[in-house]
C-alpha cells in the first residue's frame, strides 16, 4: 500500500480507524473458528447419542433375528431431523434391516465392526456395536468355572448417517450476521473518526486547494474563516499574499499584452514575407521543371542526331567536331536533368515506393555503369559483395549512391573508390570509400547546398555542377535515409548512408530472367513516333535485330515472336503489362522516364530505367551488359 500519495485527510482517518478494523477483524475471526467448533461439535455429539441409543434398541431383534422388529425400529430413528439413513447389520455384515438411502462407503456391511463418527463431506456417518450381554451368575452345581465366561458378545452394528445441510447453513448464518456486526463497527468507527477530524482537516484542504488554483491561474481565491477557527491566522496571511499576487500579476499582464500585440505584428510581416518567398521559390521550381523538361526533347535529339552523324563520317576533322558535338550536348544534358531533379524534388513532385531490395544487384549495376570513368582516370573502382536486404525505393536509392560514387571518381586522382555496405542493429550502412584529395572540416556544413563545390573555383564542367551532393540531400529527405560523410584534408573522404534492413524475399521472387539467345532481338516500342525511329537507327548502327511498335496490335504481334528485351517509355509500361500474361518467358524490360522516380507503377517489374536525355553510349552500355553479358556468365 502507497501511503506517500495519500493527503491529510485519509491520513487522519486511517489513524483512527486502523486499530478498530484491526481488533474487529481479529474478534471476528476468533468469534468464527469458536462457533463452528461448536456446531460441529453438537452434530457429532448428537449423532454418537441417537447410535449409542439405538444399538441396546435393537440387541433383541439382532439376537433373535426378527427384521420386522429391526425395520420399525430404523425407520422410526430415520424420522428424526437430518438423519439420512439407518441401516442394522449383523455380526457377518449382513444387512438385517433399513431405513433411507446410504450416502456414505462407511455405511458398507462389508467393514469391519467399528463405533464413532466416519464422513465424505455431505453427511457424517456414525456406528455403533450392538453387543450380547452375558449376565454372571453363581451356581454351585455347575461344573463350569464362572471366571471362563466370556464378556459381551458383538451381535451386529447400527449405521447411522447425518445430513450435514442443516449445519452448513448454520455456519453460513453464523457468518452472515457476524460480518454485518463487523461491517457496522467499522462503519461507526470511520464516521466518528470523520467526525472528529473534521474541524482540524477541513481548514487544511481550504488551504491545499486554495493553493492548487492559485497555481492554475484563479489568482482572486480568498479562503474564507472556518467556524472551528483554529487556523485563522494562517487563513488571514493567505488571504493577504493573494491579493498582493494578484497586483503584480495585472501589472505583468498589462505589459505582457503590449509585448504580445507588437510581436504578433512583427510575426505577421515575418510569415507574409515567408509565403512571398516560398511562392517565389515554387515558382522558380515549377520554371525550371518545365524549361529543363521542353529543353530535354531537342536536346535528346540533337545527342542522337550527332551519334548517328559520328557513325557515318570518316574524315578525322569532322569526325572531332561531331564528337565535340556529342559531348557538348551531353553536359548540357547532364545539367537539365540535375536542374530538373533538383526542381521536382523541391516541390515534391517523387514519391517513393518502398519494397524489399538486394543490396548486392544494385551495387553491381552502380559500380558497372561507373566503371569506365575509373578506368579512364587509372583508378580502381570495386565493390565488397554482400548479401544484405534493404527496405528503400531502388531507383531513389541507385540515384543517391550512384551520385556519391560519381562524385568519388570526379575528385579522385589516384588509388580507387570502395563500395560497401556493413549491418548496424536493425539499419544497413552503404558506404562509399575514396582516397581523393578529401574535404576540409570548414566545407562540411555547405557540402550539400546547390551549387557548392571543394576545390573547383574556376567552376570546370569536367568537375560536375555542384547539384549531385544537393540531389542526395534531398532524396534523404524524401526516403528518411540519413547521410553521414567523415573526411579530411588530403586523406579521402567517406560517404555513408543508412537504409532500414529488410527481410529476404522467397527464392521464386528473386529469380534473374532466364538463358537469353545468343542474338537477342530487341522491340521498341514509344509513343513518339520520332523518338522510337531515332532508337531504332541506334539499334541498327550496333548490329541489333530490332523491331517498331507503332501500335497496340504490332505490339501483340511482335510480342509472340518472344523478343529478348523491350525498350519502352513509361506511357507504354501499362499496355505491355497486359499483353504479357499467357506468353512464354518474359522479355528484359528497359523503361525510358522523363526524371528520376516519375515511373509507371505496373503489375511488372522493369529491370532497367533510363532518363531523358541519355547518352546513346548508356543505352548501348545497358543493353550490353543485360544482352551479352548476362548470357556469357550463364554459359559458363
Amino acid at each position: 500500500m502507497k501511503t506517500r500519495s495519500w493527503g491529510i485527510q485519509q491520513r487522519a482517518i486511517f489513524l483512527a480507524l486502523a486499530p478498530a478494523a484491526v481488533i474487529a477483524v481479529a474478534l471476528t475471526a476468533y468469534f468464527l473458528i469458536v462457533r463452528y467448533a461448536d456446531v460441529e461439535e453438537a452434530l457429532q455429539n448428537r449423532g454418537q447419542a441417537l447410535a449409542r441409543q439405538l444399538a441396546p434398541a435393537a440387541e433383541y431383534g439382532a439376537f433373535s433375528g426378527n427384521r420386522a422388529d429391526l425395520t420399525r425400529l430404523a425407520q422410526a430413528a430415520a424420522r428424526e431431523p437430518d438423519v439420512v439413513s439407518v441401516s442394522i447389520y449383523d455380526a457377518a455384515g449382513q444387512l438385517l434391516a433399513s431405513a433411507g438411502v446410504a450416502r456414505s462407503p462407511a455405511a458398507d456391511g462389508a467393514k469391519p465392526l467399528m463405533q464413532g463418527p466416519a464422513g465424505n463431506g455431505s453427511v457424517e456417518t456414525f456406528q455403533a456395536t450392538i453387543n450380547q450381554p452375558v449376565l454372571p451368575f453363581d451356581d454351585p452345581f455347575l461344573a463350569m468355572d464362572p471366571s471362563a465366561v466370556q464378556g459381551d458378545k458383538p451381535l451386529g452394528r447400527v449405521v447411522l448417517e447425518l445430513s450435514r445441510a442443516d449445519l452448513e447453513a448454520r455456519k453460513r448464518e453464523i457468518l452472515g450476521v457476524t460480518l454485518l456486526v463487523t461491517l457496522a463497527v467499522l462503519a461507526a468507527g470511520l464516521l466518528l473518526a470523520h467526525r472528529l477530524g473534521r474541524d482540524i482537516i477541513e481548514p487544511v484542504l481550504a488551504l491545499e486547494d486554495a493553493v492548487a488554483r492559485i497555481r492554475a491561474g484563479s489568482l482572486d481565491v480568498r479562503i474564507p474563516p472556518h467556524r472551528s477557527g483554529t487556523l485563522v491566522s494562517l487563513e488571514t496571511g493567505f488571504n493577504e499574499m493573494a491579493t498582493a499576487l494578484e497586483a503584480s500579476h495585472r501589472r505583468s499582464a498589462s505589459a505582457l499584452a503590449h509585448s504580445e500585440a507588437e510581436l504578433a505584428r512583427q510575426l505577421e510581416i515575418a510569415k507574409a514575407k515567408k509565403e512571398e518567398a516560398e511562392r517565389a521559390s515554387e515558382a522558380k521550381s515549377r520554371f525550371l521543371a518545365a524549361a529543363s523538361h521542353d529543353l530535354r526533347q531537342p536536346l535528346h535529339a540533337l545527342t542522337l542526331f550527332a551519334t548517328e552523324l559520328t557513325a557515318g563520317m570518316t574524315k578525322m576533322r569532322n569526325l572531332q567536331l561531331a564528337s565535340q558535338i556529342v559531348t557538348a550536348a551531353g553536359a548540357m544534358g547532364e545539367l537539365l536533368n540535375a536542374l530538373l531533379d533538383v526542381s521536382r524534388l523541391d516541390i515534391a513532385a517523387v514519391q517513393p515506393h518502398r519494397q524489399p531490395v538486394a543490396l548486392e544487384p544494385l551495387l553491381e549495376m552502380i559500380a558497372d555503369s561507373h566503371l569506365q570513368s575509373a578506368r579512364a582516370k587509372g583508378l580502381r573502382l570495386r565493390h565488397r559483395p554482400t548479401a544484405l536486404w534493404v527496405d528503400t525505393d531502388p531507383q531513389l536509392l541507385r540515384r543517391m549512391i550512384g551520385n556519391l560514387v560519381a562524385n568519388a571518381v570526379r575528385y579522385t586522382n589516384q588509388g580507387g573508390v570502395l563500395i560497401g555496405a556493413r549491418r548496424h542493429g536493425e539499419r544497413v550502412r552503404v558506404e562509399v570509400w575514396d582516397t581523393g584529395i578529401g574535404i576540409d572540416s570548414a566545407h562540411l556544413p555547405y557540402l550539400f547546398h546547390e551549387f557548392y563545390q571543394v576545390g573547383n573555383p574556376e567552376r570546370d564542367s569536367a568537375k560536375g555542377l555542384g547539384l549531385g551532393l544537393s540531389i542526395v540531400a534531398r532524396l534523404s529527405e524524401i526516403l528518411d535515409h540519413r547521410v553521414e560523410v567523415h573526411s579530411k584534408a588530403g586523406q579521402g573522404s567517406v560517404f555513408s548512408v543508412s537504409v532500414p534492413v529488410a527481410r529476404p524475399l522467397p527464392p521464386a521472387m528473386n529469380e534473374p530472367p532466364p538463358g537469353l539467345p545468343f542474338r537477342p532481338s530487341i522491340m521498341v516500342r514509344m509513343q513518339d513516333i520520332d523518338r522510337c525511329g531515332e532508337i531504332c537507327n541506334l539499334l541498327d548502327a550496333w548490329g541489333y535485330e530490332r523491331h517498331c511498335a507503332c501500335s497496340d496490335e504490332e505490339l501483340a504481334n511482335l510480342l509472340d515472336d518472344e523478343p529478348a528485351a523491350v525498350i519502352c517509355d513509361s506511357a507504354s509500361l501499362p499496355g505491355i503489362a497486359a499483353h504479357l500474361p499467357g506468353r512464354g518467358t518474359p522479355p528484359l524490360l528497359v523503361a525510358i522516364d522523363d526524371a528520376v522516380g516519375n515511373a509507371t507503377s505496373t503489375a511488372i517489374p522493369v529491370d532497367a530505367r533510363l532518363s531523358l536525355p541519355f547518352r546513346p553510349a548508356r543505352l548501348r552500355a545497358l543493353l550490353h551488359h543485360l544482352l551479352v553479358e548476362d548470357e556469357s556468365q550463364a554459359e559458363q
